[in-house]
C-alpha cells in the first residue's frame, strides 16, 4: 500500500547513451547548486545528503557548491564554495562586499542625492542595476572558467523550481544562466528531487522551462511538483523520486522512560513583516496565539514542551511565545538549539511526537520515525503528509483553531505506534527510490 504513496517515474531515461565516469586518474568535478545555505536545517540535509552520495563513490571527488551563503556552506560541508549567482534581490542573494570602483561611486552618488526628488530615486535605481550587472558579469565569468574543467552540475533537492523567494530575477533567472552555460561547455545538467513552487510571472516560467528542458535529467519531489512542472510545457522525461533528505539514516528512537510524553513544537515566521515575501502581522499573530495556547494546553495535560526550530529566523517566533508563557508554564518546557541535521535526528529520538509547519521540520521528523502533526502552509507540506499515509494528522496553519489542533494532537498522541509503524515502512521505500537515483550518478559524468 504504501509504495503506491510514492508515484513512480513516468519513465527512466536512458542515460547509457551518456559518456561514464571522468577521464581516467582524474577526480570528478562536480558542481552543486542550491539557493541557501543560510542554516536551515532542511536545507543543510539535503546538502548533507548531496555530498555524501558523491563522497560515497568518489571519496577524492572535488566539489564545489553555489549557494546564497557560500562561507557557511564551505565551513559546513568542506567543500569549495561561491555565489549562486551575482543578483542581489530581497530575501534572495549571497551577502558580498562593496564591489569594484564602478559599483562604489554609484552607490556613493546614490546616497548624496538621496533626498533630491525624482533625481535621488532615479540614481538609487540606477546603483542598483549596475552593481547587479557588475557582479553578475563577475558571476558568469567566473562559472564559465570553473565550467571548462567541470563534469557534473547538479540542482540537487529543494524547492529550486520556485520565485516566490527573489521574484524572476532569483532562482528562476539563477537555474537558467547555469542550464544555459553548462549547454555551452557541454557539461551534464541535472534536477535531483526538487519541487515547485510559485512563478506567478511569464518570464518567471519562461526560465524555469529552458532550465528543465535542456537538463539531462530531471526528478522532482512529489506528484504535485510533477504536474505544475508539465504546465510549463516541459515535454522531456521526468521522474519522481522522494526528497533527498530521506537519504540520511538516524539511530533508532529511544524508548519513553517517564510518564507524560514529551513534545517537540516548531512554530515559524510565516506571514511575519520583514521576513516572509507575503507579510500580514494580524495573521502572524494569530498563529503565534495558535502555537501558544497548544504549549499552554499541552503542558496543562503533565507533558513536557520542548521548542525548537529548524531554521535560525524562526527563533523570533520562539521568543515571542516564551514571552507569553507564565512562569508555571515555564517550568515544563524547554527551548531546543539544533545546529546540524544530525543534532535534530538526534533530539528527535527523545520526544514521542512532534508539530511542526516548515516542510523539513516534518520530514525529518518523519526519518526520525517520530509521529508528527502537521499545521501546513503550503502545499508540499500536504503532499508530504499524504504520501506517508497520515493525512489525518495534517491541520491547515491558515484556517486552524486550537480546537482542531488540540483536538488532531491528541487523536495522535493515542496512536502514537501504529502512527510510527506505518513512518517507519513509508522512510524505508522512500530512502530506497533515493538510494536507487543514486546509482545513476555515475552514468550523467561524462567525459574530458
Amino acid at each position: 500500500m504504501l509504495m503506491s504513496a510514492i508515484a513512480r517515474p513516468e519513465s527512466t531515461p536512458d542515460l547509457r547513451a551518456i559518456p561514464t565516469a571522468a577521464t581516467p586518474g582524474r577526480a570528478p568535478r562536480i558542481g552543486v547548486l542550491y539557493p541557501s545555505g543560510a542554516g536551515n536545517l532542511g536545507d543543510e540535509a539535503i546538502l548533507q545528503a548531496t555530498f555524501e552520495a558523491i563522497r560515497a563513490r568518489w571519496p577524492d571527488a572535488v566539489l564545489r557548491a553555489f549557494t546564497l551563503h557560500p562561507a557557511k556552506t564551505a565551513a559546513n560541508h568542506r567543500v569549495e564554495a561561491e555565489p549562486l549567482t551575482g543578483v542581489n534581490r530581497r530575501l534572495f542573494g549571497a551577502p558580498r562586499g562593496d564591489g569594484p570602483f564602478l559599483v562604489r561611486a554609484a552607490f556613493a552618488l546614490a546616497r548624496r542625492t538621496r533626498g533630491i526628488p525624482l533625481l535621488g530615486r532615479a540614481t538609487g535605481w540606477a546603483s542598483q542595476w549596475i552593481s547587479a550587472l557588475v557582479f553578475e558579469t563577475i558571476s558568469l565569468r567566473r562559472a564559465w572558467q570553473w565550467l571548462q574543467t567541470a563534469d557534473l552540475v547538479l540542482a540537487s533537492g529543494g524547492g529550486q523550481l520556485d520565485a516566490v523567494w527573489g521574484g524572476t530575477w532569483g532562482q528562476p533567472y539563477a537555474l537558467a544562466r547555469w542550464a544555459w552555460l553548462a549547454r555551452r561547455a557541454r557539461v551534464p545538467f541535472a534536477f535531483l528531487s526538487v519541487g515547485y513552487g510559485g512563478t506567478p510571472t511569464r518570464l518567471s516560467r519562461r526560465f524555469l522551462k529552458y532550465a528543465v528542458s535542456h537538463a539531462t535529467y530531471c526528478s522532482v519531489r512529489d506528484a504535485g511538483s510533477l504536474a505544475l512542472t508539465r504546465k510549463l510545457g516541459i515535454k522531456s522525461e521526468l521522474s519522481v523520486v522522494p526528497d533527498l533528505a530521506f537519504a540520511l539514516q538516524p539511530a533508532p528512537p529511544l524508548r519513553p522512560r517517564r510518564p507524560g510524553y514529551d513534545i517537540g513544537i516548531s512554530p515559524m515566521i510565516y506571514m511575519r513583516p520583514g521576513s516572509w515575501p507575503h507579510e500580514n502581522l494580524a495573521e502572524y499573530q494569530r498563529y503565534i496565539a495558535l502555537w501558544t495556547d497548544l504549549v499552554v494546553d499541552r503542558v496543562s495535560r503533565g507533558d513536557r514542551v520542548h521548542l525548537f526550530v529548524t531554521d535560525p529566523a524562526d527563533m523570533d517566533a520562539v521568543q515571542e511565545i516564551w514571552a507569553r508563557l507564565d512562569a508555571m508554564t515555564r517550568i515544563r518546557c524547554s527551548v531546543a538549539h539544533a545546529a546540524t541535521p544530525d543534532t535534530l535526528l538526534e533530539f528527535f529520538r527523545r520526544l514521542d511526537v512532534v508539530v511542526s509547519s516548515r516542510l523539513h521540520g516534518v520530514l525529518l521528523a518523519i526519518v526520525a520515525g517520530r509521529p508528527v502533526l502537521a499545521l501546513s502552509h503550503e502545499r508540499k507540506v500536504r503532499t508530504l503528509m499524504s504520501d506517508a499515509g497520515v493525512p489525518t494528522f495534517c491541520v491547515e496553519l491558515t484556517t486552524a483553531t486550537m480546537s482542531q489542533a488540540g483536538g488532531r494532537l491528541s487523536d495522535l498522541t493515542g496512536q502514537l505506534d501504529p502512527c510510527a509503524r506505518r513512518l517507519r515502512e513509508y522512510v524505508a521505500v522512500a530512502s530506497a527510490a533515493v538510494r536507487q537515483q543514486e546509482e545513476m550518478l555515475p552514468q550523467l559524468l561524462r567525459t574530458r
